[in-house]
């Protein structure tokens, strides 16, 4: 399927601090997704029937890598990807400048451009961005406290034949951040404050300013554990009046990450996560409050050969107060396989599960038709990176998902399926 062939010989230097490297190789990729939609002849309902959207992809890819050093210290890296096939074109690139303009401080500057056209699934959709971001980085001089500033931009512009629904837009972003973490304390602290402001040209009427607040503490446990909760709460609020409450709210989200060691190959696991939103005009249809509740206990074992497995429950609410047809629970059994060993890195994730609506579209009359039903559901993920005889790697990315519901009507399958074989120099 795909042939690295006709390539050049190893350009630039090895030494540790500048070098140049080139990638060659292909790509390939599958979407399908398989659904029951209504037909009709003329206006007359006829049924139902199974659809497919197969989609298969496949390009040549490219890309640089360059660091090294100039003007006084300062160091640069770029990375610039190239990617051309028969639905995609694009061009991606990274230039990354960093400095040190005294002791204990740092600077550096990070523009992107990303340049692509997308003839998938029948359509066609250009999109250009540049996102440029600057920082700077102070350390004092007992290494204690680490103060942050970062500014930068994102512009966005977006056409072709079947772009209708998103919008170019101009924006500009800054942070805040400080963090406290001693050398010889368990603790660290970390408070953060950033404000993003998006200016819409085609719709004046979205403009908006959203504002960031962000804390996090986490602290070392005894026998190599640790523990972390993270906060940060938004502010989005449109810059002129409008009928419309999608740019009005608040959102906010909680973590709390816990480890714990409980013998040298056996490992304690727990993440839980909380979000919500809350419209200052909610309604009952897009724009409603609600809130999600993730818990995941597990246990992580050390195997041999630098496998680890990891095991455990998982649990999701979404309570909407006045929404009862959103809300629902869901319990799964979730196993993940892992592998770090020298150039290689394996995941493989399976997981099946219950997902239960508080009104599920098979326990309700025709006259008060329900959005969701409940469901079954099987999944799994995996991805890998090898690296083979010479200099060449492949990545192996893929996720597949089975639903059966209560209202046989909502059944559905997707897959997706990418393959990436590149050689370096």
């Amino acid at each position: 399927m795909l042939l690295l062939t006709g390539l050049p010989a190893r350009a630039g230097s090895s030494d540790d601090t500048s070098f140049v490297r080139f990638e060659f190789g292909g790509s390939s990729d599958m979407t399908n997704e398989r659904f029951y939609e209504d037909t009709f002849d003329d206006t007359t309902f006829t049924g139902r029937k199974l659809t497919g959207s197969p989609e298969y992809r496949t390009a040549g890819v490219a890309a640089l890598d360059a660091a090294g050093a100039f003007l006084r210290g300062a160091r640069f890296a770029l990375r610039q990807e190239g990617a051309a096939g028969d639905h995609l074109l694009r061009s991606y690139t990274r230039l990354e400048l960093t400095g040190a303009p005294r002791d204990g401080w740092k600077a550096q500057l990070v523009p992107e451009l990303d340049v692509r056209r997308d003839r998938s699934f029948g359509s066609d959709r250009r999109e250009y961005r540049f996102r440029p971001e600057g920082r700077l980085r102070a350390v004092s001089l007992d290494h204690s406290n680490t103060y942050e500033l970062l500014a930068g931009g994102d512009w966005a512009r977006f056409s072709g034949t079947s772009e209708l629904l998103t919008l170019d837009r101009n924006a500009g972003r800054a942070w805040a951040r400080w963090s406290h973490a001693p050398l010889d304390a368990l603790w660290e602290t970390e408070l953060g404050y950033g404000v993003d402001a998006r200016m819409f040209p085609d719709s004046v009427s979205r403009d908006h300013i959203e504002q960031h607040g962000a804390f996090a503490l986490r602290r070392l446990l005894p026998g190599g554990g640790s523990s972390a909760i993270e906060l940060q709460l938004d502010r989005r609020r449109p810059y002129y009046s409008t009928a419309s409450t999608r740019d009005d709210y608040w959102s906010g989200r909680a973590d709390l990450n816990l480890f714990v060691p409980l013998h040298d190959k056996l490992t304690a696991e727990f993440t839980s996560s909380v979000d919500g939103y809350r419209y200052e005009r909610a309604d009952t249809s897009v724009y409603f409050d609600y809130h999600t509740v993730d818990a995941r206990p597990a246990l992580r074992w050390a195997l041999a050969h630098d496998w680890s497995v990891r095991v455990g429950p998982r649990f999701e609410w979404l309570v909407a107060p006045r929404v009862e047809a959103e809300r629902y629970r869901e319990v799964a059994a979730a196993v993940e396989l892992e592998r770090l060993h020298g150039r290689e890195w394996w995941s493989i994730s399976p997981s099946a599960g219950w997902r239960q609506y508080d009104r599920s579209a098979a326990t309700v009359t025709l006259d008060e038709p329900d959005l969701h039903s409940s469901y079954l559901f099987v999944e799994g993920e995996w991805f890998s990176d090898i690296g083979l005889p010479a200099a060449v790697r492949l990545r192996l990315t893929g996720s597949a998902r089975y639903e059966s519901h209560e209202d046989p009507s909502q059944d559905a399958t997707s897959l997706y399926f990418a393959l990436d074989v590149r050689r370096g120099f």
